[in-house]
């Protein structure tokens, strides 16, 4: 392999220098991507104003690894779930039951409040717990309660269906952002 143009090689050390804070895999993807990039940027012999300028147009390699950093996935915050996610979690799923809408309501806002939830996480919970929660649990009850041929056995079996369609994803999504281990 060719040596490397000191330009070049003088950017790359620097790109080196300044992606030290990101993880290794993610550093070592974009100093191989930055040296692929020059490597073929300079295939043929450039004077030295040219390959300057090749290394200019990349910018300062503290904003690529900013940008770097920026599409990581930022970490959940370390520790378990507090009081009020749990609290959250409870009156999105349980808590819906007992008082439909107001309870998921009162949970939506506690998530919203949260940092560790994204705006996302709380208008899909809504969606799925809130709504979609109520609708099925309010079917059940109708569908096991008009029909005076049902049995008590099904009425519960149906009711514990649509508990366990509430619970379910909150479970779901509350394990979802806890911190993964490393």
């Amino acid at each position: 392999m060719t040596a490397m143009n000191p330009w070049a090689a003088s950017y790359v050390a620097d790109l080196e220098a300044a992606a030290a804070a990101l993880p290794a895999d993610r550093r070592a993807e974009l100093v191989a991507e930055v040296e692929a990039h020059l490597r073929h940027a300079m295939a043929e012999p450039l004077t030295d104003q040219e390959a300057r300028n090749v290394v200019d147009r990349l910018g300062d390699p503290r904003d690529l690894v900013a940008e770097a950093a920026a599409d990581l996935p930022t970490p959940a915050p370390a520790g378990g779930g507090s009081a009020s996610e749990i609290v959250a979690l409870l009156l999105m799923g349980i808590g819906g039951l007992a008082l439909p809408l107001l309870a998921p309501a009162v949970g939506v806002m506690i998530m919203a409040t949260a940092s560790r939830w994204t705006a996302r996480q709380v208008r899909t919970t809504w969606l799925i717990l809130g709504i979609g929660g109520l609708a099925l649990v309010a079917g059940l009850g109708l569908l096991a309660f008009a029909d005076p041929t049902s049995t008590a056995a099904v009425r519960a079996g149906l009711l514990l269906l649509g508990v366990l369609f509430v619970v379910g994803p909150a479970s779901a999504l509350y394990a979802a952002t806890r911190p993964r281990p490393a």
